[in-house]
């Protein structure tokens, strides 16, 4: 729920340029904030082999389900996003178009490395730190892979209270980059030096992690955070029965599904949590990002209304094998009378009706769509905190803050719920809470944010 993810693996077979196509290219790509794409190809056998990083996103190794070139055209295309590239190879560049649902641009790939002024973060911790901080390693034990984490440990005997720190939508390594912004580093840095052990892990397939990131639904990623819990208890520097797992947006979910099972939960810290089904979030957050964006009120209501047809289908079918030919046969009925030169930004309507296709019918988005935490939040039964800023059109406060408060149930435990004035999705300070904002804000997040966690997490450690 909080980027666009970029990154690709792609297979490119018969290509002619062998010595000219092997090794790393760069480009920028401008999606209202600008975004540096490395994509790296090396040849294994007869099989061409590629990787795209971005670096601004802290992503990396993505697999393309489509790699084609032919007539010197290299085309690329990574389903589950909906995203293509399309364009001509040359000796020293790749001159073509980036795609994404209905988003189109120029991108050009080069071999010179881009270069990008350096953003000013000046929340990024500067040591020399008081704390310990450790490289560790935990197992996911249902699916034997391993993943990777950073922890932070107070100076001192312990055991201590801990932290575990889960990310949002998307592949994200243990800090939860995004536009050079490192929002889980800072988070860790202040708790621990509160007096907080706190985990913080790359998402499985990324960074340092093992795993499948592409086949995982929400379903997966919250056995992953099971799998830090479960660490951390067994860790002597931990105090095992005073953890707490604070997730933001739908890293927030998943310690709600955790929470809802795992009674042995001290707490759960959630920020900008989804307190609705998702079909109906994606709906919200499509209507106000359109509207910060200057889409006009009617285009805009035309696409809630064939949206919500799509996403009642999905909810209305078991798997993607039976929803695919429904959602098909309606997409193409809602497109019969248009042409292919009324699409702009596509080559072709079949091009528009297949990447229309891959965006909901991928593991993650259709279990997304499905999904209502009403049922999860009814059992939550441990304490709770959960934060939202007024201005964010990704989750925004009203319709999910209002839903935790009305479904977690009262009890003798810690229940805050709080709307934090003018700040976006990622608990900045800002103007409009559009998400081209992000990258311009050179604040992380609001201190205000951190402080209220932090003393919430010490008031409830006698309880």
């Amino acid at each position: 729920m909080k980027k666009t993810i970029l990154i690709f693996v792609f297979f490119i077979s018969n290509f002619v340029w062998t010595q000219e196509v092997i090794g790393t290219w760069h480009g920028l790509l401008d999606v209202g904030q600008k975004l540096r794409l490395d994509i790296h190809i090396s040849k294994s056998g007869e099989t061409y082999i590629g990787k795209l990083d971005s670096p601004d996103q802290g992503a990396k190794d993505i697999p393309a389900t489509k790699v084609e070139f032919t007539n010197n055209t290299l085309v690329f295309e990574v389903k589950n996003l909906g995203v293509s590239y399309s364009g001509k190879v040359k000796s020293d560049s790749i001159d073509g178009t980036f795609k994404q649902g209905g988003f189109s641009t120029k991108l050009l790939l080069t071999r010179s490395e881009v270069e990008k002024k350096k953003a000013n973060r000046p929340q990024d911790p500067k040591g020399p730190f008081a704390y310990l901080e450790e490289e560790v390693v935990f197992e996911n034990k249902t699916e034997k892979f391993k993943l990777s984490g950073t922890l932070t440990v107070p100076g001192g005997e312990g055991p201590f209270p801990a932290v575990i720190l889960v990310s949002g939508s998307g592949p994200q390594d243990r800090n939860e980059e995004i536009l050079e912004h490192k929002p889980f580093w800072i988070i860790a840095d202040y708790l621990t030096n509160q007096g907080f052990a706190v985990l913080r892990y790359d998402d499985r397939g990324t960074a340092k992690s093992e795993g499948n990131f592409n086949t995982a639904t929400s379903v997966e990623l919250a056995q992953d955070a099971e799998s830090a819990l479960d660490y951390l208890k067994s860790n002597p520097k931990i105090n095992s029965s005073k953890i707490c797992v604070a997730g933001h947006s739908e890293g927030a979910m998943l310690a709600v599904i955790l929470a809802a099972r795992r009674k042995d939960i001290h707490s759960v810290a959630l920020l900008a949590g989804p307190g609705i089904q998702g079909g109906e979030l994606l709906l919200l957050q499509q209507y106000l990002i359109n509207k910060a964006n200057g889409v006009p009120e009617k285009s805009n209501k035309a696409m809630q209304r064939f949206n919500r047809k799509i996403y009642k289908i999905v909810v209305n079918q078991s798997n993607i094998s039976d929803a695919r030919p429904i959602l098909e046969k309606e997409i193409r009925k809602a497109l019969k009378n248009t042409k292919d030169d009324d699409f702009s930004g596509y080559s072709s309507k079949e091009q528009l009706i297949q990447e229309s296709m891959s965006n909901v019918c991928n593991p993650w988005m259709f279990y997304f769509i499905k999904y209502d935490p009403k049922s999860d939040l009814e059992k939550v039964n441990c304490h709770v905190l959960a934060l939202n800023g007024s201005r964010d059109l990704q989750v925004p406060p009203k319709e999910n803050l209002g839903a935790m408060q009305k479904y977690i149930p009262s009890s003798d435990k810690s229940r805050m719920f709080k709307e934090l004035p003018n700040l976006n999705h990622l608990f900045q300070q800002c103007e409009t809470g559009n998400p081209q904002e992000y990258e311009s804000i050179e604040q992380t997040i609001q201190p205000e944010v951190l402080k209220i966690l932090g003393d919430w997490l010490k008031s409830i450690q006698t309880k």
